[in-house]
């Protein structure tokens, strides 16, 4: 490995594709996961990735870095930890002979995932409940990996992402004797997990944290931040990280509600592509006034404008619907039913982003560029927003957004022209895309069979191995936590180049990169 700094491997498995509404259906696929079959399916995914580093030269030693993606959810939790666990112990039988010390493993649980060469199904849906994705990143130059210990307030989540980067760097450290490795551009992965019932979600506070470790530690030279999280609301009781060292057995831990982050050297040169415009806005500016005698702060929406939330809410969704109605020639939507969806919401304590209408409603809110960020549920007479937003004053101005499929789509196709226009694809690049899965429900809605998202990043990115996942929400920080800041409906990918095999100009690379891409809202 003279020559390589970076050589990226992906293998993907399924069992089931498909997004399922049907409760009775889902049961039964849950009812299906065993153990047994979950290591089945590790089994072909670690053969195919021995394969593919053989051909190339290298061995499973080579490996620093296996990130892990997994939707294969079993319930009661009990089950679902036994399969996480007998996954896990599969992969550390089949490295713990020939793994060095400094092997990582990171990785989560998400609602499905993009994928590339699925080895059981052999076709495309976007989504799938029982799947596994693995990339192995094969580098001769050290990988340092941090973690954080559960976010329960935005202090503690800022603190939480200094120490995440600082253990990473530490890490990293540790792991090499070169000065020379300690000055190299290092990109900083960071897996979350999102935000769940009755518990705020403070993931996005991690980003000032690592900033403020970033803008203390010159030496380590972070060049972009990115994160995905997953299972935000109800769903996130069932998603789980995955963190350790695969020959210290009393390190390989399933976590719960908390943080890795891994730092990869050399990749400076990497490929970046983000599409955060997969909404439209509805009708004119508003002001959310939040409920700052609730915790945490700026989770609560108590006014918008002079209006109760819940009948402004309603009568936005209402009249736009009806304008969707009359566009298409459908029948009229009802006005009462919409009002009890979120009566019911305030009786019962469901949750609002589950409904087929509301799923697809939105609040944006200027950060830079407009975040998405979609209400939970109704408690008491206020609006209970998925996750705080960053805010210091009681008072935002805000709109009214709706998923839009064409748009999305439009966007797998400016993903793929980013990563594409920035330094190309050779046949041993790995492409990692997170796409919310919003996006992917929206298609549905539509009645988008074909052309999907899925397929179009597919088919775009067919000469290059790709791996992705359909996550709940996401992060994206770049350019050192700077904006912008997206959660939910948004889609990013990023390419990790091989040294070998990609030969990049100062010419080609000067004015590419994610700023000027970037639409929000306001600039429609």
């Amino acid at each position: 490995m003279v020559d390589d700094f970076f050589l990226g491997f992906a293998a993907h498995a399924h069992t089931m594709n498909e997004l399922e509404t049907d409760q009775e259906r889902e049961l039964e696929l849950r009812r299906r996961n065993t153990p047994e079959e979950a290591q089945k399916l590790v089994g072909m995914i670690l053969d195919k990735l021995e394969k593919d580093l053989f051909d190339s030269g290298y061995r499973l030693e080579d490996v620093k870095l296996l990130i892990l993606f997994l939707s294969y959810r079993g319930e009661p939790v009990e089950k679902d930890k036994l399969i996480c666990d007998s996954i896990l112990r599969s992969i550390e039988n089949k490295f713990k002979k020939s793994a060095a010390n400094q092997v990582r493993l990171i990785g989560h649980t998400t609602a499905g995932e993009l994928e590339n060469e699925d080895l059981v199904l052999k076709e495309i849906s976007g989504v799938g409940y029982n799947g596994l994705s693995l990339l192995a990143l094969v580098t001769n130059l050290p990988i340092g990996v941090g973690r954080s210990w559960g976010l329960r307030t935005a202090e503690e989540a800022g603190e939480q992402g200094r120490e995440m980067a600082r253990d990473a760097w530490v890490d990293f450290g540790q792991q090499t004797t070169s000065k020379e490795h300690l000055r190299m551009g290092k990109t900083l992965l960071v897996l979350t997990q999102g935000s769940k019932v009755d518990a705020p979600g403070f993931e996005h506070f991690l980003a000032e944290g690592i900033a403020n470790f970033i803008g203390s530690t010159r030496e380590a030279r972070i060049m972009n931040v990115i994160g995905g999280s997953s299972g935000d609301g109800l769903n996130a009781k069932l998603f789980h990280q995955f963190y350790g060292r695969l020959k210290e057995h009393q390190q390989l831990k399933i976590l719960d509600g908390e943080a890795v982050c891994a730092l990869i050297p050399n990749l400076s040169e990497v490929s970046l592509g983000l599409a955060a415009d997969g909404i439209s806005r509805i009708g004119r500016q508003h002001m959310f006034r939040f409920d700052l005698d609730k915790k945490p702060h700026f989770k609560y929406v108590k006014r918008i404008g002079r209006e109760d939330p819940c009948a402004k809410y309603a009568s936005v969704i209402y009249e736009n619907e009806a304008r969707l109605s009359r566009e298409k020639g459908l029948p009229k939507v009802d006005k009462k039913a919409i009002s009890e969806i979120i009566s019911n919401s305030r009786a019962q304590q469901s949750i609002l982003v589950f409904n087929p209408i509301l799923g697809r409603y939105a609040f944006a809110f200027p950060f830079g560029n407009y975040a998405c960020v979609a209400p939970m549920r109704v408690v008491g007479e206020d609006i209970e927003l998925i996750l705080p937003i960053r805010s210091y004053t009681p008072e935002m101005p805000g709109y009214f957004v709706i998923g839009d499929f064409e748009k999305i789509q439009k966007g797998a196709r400016r993903v793929h022209d980013m990563l594409r226009a920035d330094q190309g694809f050779s046949r041993n690049d790995a492409t990692i895309l997170i796409s919310c899965i919003n996006r992917r429900v929206i298609e549905l809605m539509a009645g988008c069979r074909s052309g999907t998202e899925a397929e179009i990043l597919k088919e775009g990115l067919s000469s290059t191995q790709v791996i992705g996942f359909l996550a709940y929400g996401e992060l994206s920080f770049t350019h050192l936590i700077q904006e912008p800041y997206f959660h939910a409906l948004s889609c990013w990918g990023i390419t990790f180049h091989s040294k070998t095999a990609t030969t990049i100009s100062k010419e080609k690379k000067k004015g590419i990169g994610i700023k000027g891409w970037i639409k929000g809202p306001a600039e429609e």
